[in-house]
């Protein structure tokens, strides 16, 4: 099984010009910035003629009824088609253009029915773009002075040319500051681990350049996991997360009381320092705002570690919990758009990267993820089957209307979750129900 993991290195310019003199770093950051800019450009050119192209599909469809083969109109797949027509207009090394399009045009396509159906913008890209780095466009260095540094191709010629370098490759040193990325790279060079389309991208907090380098491996999963046996995990309000198998009383539940308690004294903090703000000393007037806000917006950081963390740690226990049960199956609600639908609790929290965490580790242990449709899993019963809003009395209370049915809510949605087809068999209740039977 292919595993793909990120690394985040900190990079330090090592540019040298044609002639052999050191490039200042002020010109690297220019020079960056200009692709980044440009990318941004591509990146929203590609959505504007994924949209035309979806247009065009539409009508296509109401005259043929049938969709169009974009090979048949175009002569090339729409993303090969865009590449040959935006890739004149940059610097971009061409592998790297061609990256920056597709990438583009695979979140069109995810977010295309949401886009359709108004519950979505279409995608507009914003500063501060990413560079979108192609494989092959990665080369990586370990010198004799133990050092290590990486080589990005990220100029087509004709920009060789202009900033009067000797190739497209910029060379950069990696910052390494411990033995984990130091293991990562040796593999890396060794061949053992492969390099993957990666990201480079400029920290405004940290003043500096950084690289995700993406990663992947072979892997096989020597316990044989039950793919008959299915974990289902909800995410709730009265617990962030409780996992059951159907028809087992044994739950993982994890309760918030650490969520919450952390939550209480950053908010309090928080508004503490915002008072402050308004009668603060000589030292944080600075420039306006900016300064005054800066304790409050170290709290966010803060807020932002301690989610990571916490989130790391709870998706570790489910996993370990799903391989306790023997588990090869995880189900879990589809999260998509939980920011512009979900209650308070979930807004502040972050569940969807809770439930990415969840997917990374489960893919490592050989476990498959499927989302499903999480509407009226919570009011179902699970053991007569019976759905009434009214089943659930209170957030972690749960009483069956019909065959009394007592447990606690959270955990009773869970076992819903953990039924193969659940959707279907929801549906196919909810239909019975409509026609009366």
């Amino acid at each position: 099984m292919k595993i793909s993991k990120i690394v985040k290195l900190r990079l330090i310019c090592d540019q040298t010009d044609k002639d052999g003199n050191p490039v200042e770093y002020k010109t690297i950051c220019q020079i960056l910035f200009d692709l980044q800019r440009q990318t941004r450009e591509l990146k929203n050119k590609t959505i504007q003629l994924c949209w035309e192209w979806n247009q065009f599909a539409s009508d296509y469809y109401k005259k043929h009824e049938e969709y169009p083969k974009d090979k048949e109109i175009l002569n090339y797949s729409l993303s090969g088609y865009i590449d040959n027509k935006l890739k004149i207009d940059n610097d971009l090394y061409s592998g790297n253009c061609s990256t920056t399009i597709r990438t583009a045009c695979k979140e069109f396509n995810n977010a295309k029915l949401e886009i359709l159906k108004g519950q979505k913008s279409i995608i507009s890209y914003k500063q501060n773009q990413p560079l979108e780095i192609h494989n092959k466009a990665i080369s990586l260095e370990y010198s004799d002075n133990h050092e290590w540094f990486i080589n990005l191709a990220l100029l087509k010629t004709d920009a060789v040319r202009k900033y009067n370098f000797s190739s497209s490759k910029m060379r950069f040193k990696i910052i390494v500051k411990d033995n984990s990325t130091k293991t990562i790279l040796e593999r890396c060079l060794d061949g053992i681990y492969h390099i993957s389309a990666s990201e480079l991208m400029y920290s405004q907090k940290n003043k500096a350049w950084f690289l995700n380098l993406t990663y992947s491996f072979e892997t096989s999963n020597e316990t044989k996991l039950d793919e008959e046996k299915i974990l289902g995990i909800d995410l709730g309000v009265a617990c962030p997360v409780c996992a059951s198998v159907y028809g087992s009383k044994a739950r993982l539940k994890i309760p918030p009381n650490e969520i919450e308690a952390f939550r209480r004294k950053t908010e309090q903090r928080k508004i503490a320092l915002l008072r402050q703000g308004k009668f603060c000393g000589d030292g944080r007037i600075g420039h306006g705002r900016k300064k005054r806000t800066q304790p409050v917006d170290k709290i966010g950081n803060s807020i932002a570690r301690f989610r990571d963390t916490v989130n790391h740690k709870y998706s570790r226990e489910v996993i370990n919990f799903a391989i306790k049960m023997n588990c090869g199956v995880i189900q879990m609600e589809n999260l998509t758009g939980i920011t512009e639908n979900a209650n308070r609790f979930l807004k502040n929290w972050t569940y969807y990267d809770l439930q990415t965490k969840i997917k990374n580790k489960a893919q490592e242990a050989g476990i498959k993820v499927v989302l499903i449709n999480p509407e009226y899993t919570s009011q179902r019963c699970s053991k007569c089957g019976y759905i009434d809003s009214e089943n659930r009395k209170t957030q972690a209370q749960f009483i069956c209307l019909k065959c009394g049915f007592e447990e606690n809510a959270d955990y009773n949605a869970s076992q819903n979750i953990a039924l193969k087809d659940i959707e279907k068999i929801i549906k196919k209740t909810k239909s019975k129900s409509a026609n009366g039977k």
